[in-house]
């Protein structure tokens, strides 16, 4: 009985082999797919090329090359010894420095069953259209000190540029002065550094072209307003510089005035911090302490581009649009650079609470009754009063109903941040009464304004 089960059951496996055709078999005419990405390569000498493909058959993929003899490429994957039957690449190469174009790159895949598929890839020049930039801060208009000792005045020019290919030259005109002056440039990135001398003041326009290999031209107009020097107060290497509203009276605020700046690192006399302006035109001012009556950072009344420090002389820095704003000062420099913000993806925008203690609306930590009322995407406010004894003292935070979402502060008050656990913002009010709070979800930021 035994001997008859294994008869049998070769038989079976006998019937099996000769009924079922092998996977090679059935794709032994069957040429692999050869999918790249590109159906074409528009690039430039010294550029990088990814060329993404895949091969795929029912018979194993045995080898897949790439290759252009023109220049010196010739990429073979070989899949012998590996059982693929889907074989996906990414091959990156570098286009010669001395590349002659209208080629073809050859992507072949050929599999076990002897088929094989054939891709032209053409590679063609892609023309350069794009002039080059100044990368550094270059201010349309630049305060330039007239020694009367000396009877001259210096310019010291210095930025940084930059071309997607290859830079040319810069030429630097001043016709007033009779000044025209080209600086050769090469490569990526360049700096141009010059020092110019005028014996009388005045304003000067400056014109810096820039170019690069392929004749592609950018041109910066630069006012030199040359003036008899301005007294400044010193300048000190601040722990911190706080930006503040200057169209807002900071006695109308219990809290969140002054936005904290912190010190920029490994550098001195150099800060940087956000700023949200809620209207055009809006005017801020920059101060080292909580308050307006000592050191205090503006730009001079006749050049919108030189921070200065003299309370009582200096005019506000204007920022022409509402939005969210990074601000950067270099106070030995006397320079500031103001740039946009995105809202940073996942900010929160949905209803927001405000707890804390000292606060009207209920028990020390409770949640406000009802949400706080969003007068924008990602801005609330809520009307409350601060109460005139507080046995925990004056704190405040914010959350959604379930606190999946909380946003507190150091002690201090210096920086807001979503946190599930930590400190609260802790304040000292010199008022009781009735106030408005409000708050940012995109670029965390509390305040507490006296109600009108």
């Amino acid at each position: 009985m035994k001997k008859f089960n294994i008869a049998i059951t070769s038989v079976v496996l006998a019937v099996a082999s000769l009924t079922l055709p092998s996977c090679n078999d059935e794709y032994d005419d069957v040429a692999p797919g050869n999918y790249v990405e590109t159906e074409r390569i528009e690039t430039f000498p010294g550029d990088t090329v990814l060329v993404t493909g895949q091969v795929s058959n029912g018979s194993r993929i045995e080898q897949v090359s790439l290759v252009c003899e023109a220049w010196n490429i010739n990429q073979v994957y070989d899949r012998r010894g590996y059982d693929d039957y889907v074989f996906g690449y990414n091959f990156r190469f570098a286009v010669p420095e001395d590349a002659t174009f209208n080629q073809v790159l050859t992507v072949m895949a050929q599999c076990e069953n002897g088929m094989s598929t054939v891709r032209e890839i053409p590679i063609t020049f892609l023309p350069d259209t794009q002039a080059p930039t100044v990368t550094s801060t270059l201010n349309s208009q630049v305060s330039v000190d007239f020694d009367t000792e000396t009877g001259k005045a210096t310019w010291n020019l210095q930025m940084t540029v930059a071309d997607d290919r290859e830079l040319k030259s810069a030429v630097i005109a001043i016709p007033s002065v009779s000044y025209n002056e080209t600086v050769e440039l090469s490569g990526k990135t360049g700096e141009v550094e010059r020092v110019v001398e005028f014996s009388s003041i005045g304003n000067v326009p400056v014109s810096i072209t820039l170019e690069d290999a392929a004749g592609n031209k950018a041109v910066y107009n630069v006012e030199l307003v040359v003036m008899f020097a301005e007294e400044e107060d010193p300048i000190q290497n601040y722990p911190g510089m706080y930006v503040v509203d200057a169209n807002e009276n900071p006695s109308d605020y219990v809290d969140g005035y002054y936005r904290w700046m912190d010190p920029v690192a490994d550098t001195q006399y150099q800060y940087q911090g956000k700023f949200y302006a809620a209207t055009d035109n809006a005017k801020i001012l920059f101060t080292p302490e909580r308050s307006l009556d000592g050191d205090l950072y503006g730009v001079s009344p006749y050049v919108s581009s030189k921070l200065m420090n003299k309370n009582g002389y200096v005019v506000p820095v204007t920022i022409e649009k509402a939005g969210y704003y990074g601000v950067f000062i270099d106070l030995q420099a006397h320079t500031y650079s103001i740039w946009e913000l995105e809202v940073p993806e996942g900010s929160y925008n949905g209803d927001l609470y405000l707890s804390g203690t000292g606060f009207s609306f209920g028990a020390d930590w409770a949640l406000t009754p009802e949400p706080m009322t969003k007068v924008a995407d990602y801005r609330y406010e809520y009307s409350t009063a601060i109460n005139e004894s507080s046995a925990s003292g004056y704190q405040y935070y914010f959350t959604n109903s379930d606190w999946t979402r909380v946003f507190r502060g150091d002690a201090e008050g210096k920086w807001w941040f979503e946190s599930a656990s930590g400190a609260c913002v802790t304040f000292t009010p010199d008022y009781f009464g009735n106030v408005v709070v409000t708050f940012d979800t995109a670029h965390p930021w509390g305040t507490i304004k006296k109600a009108n």
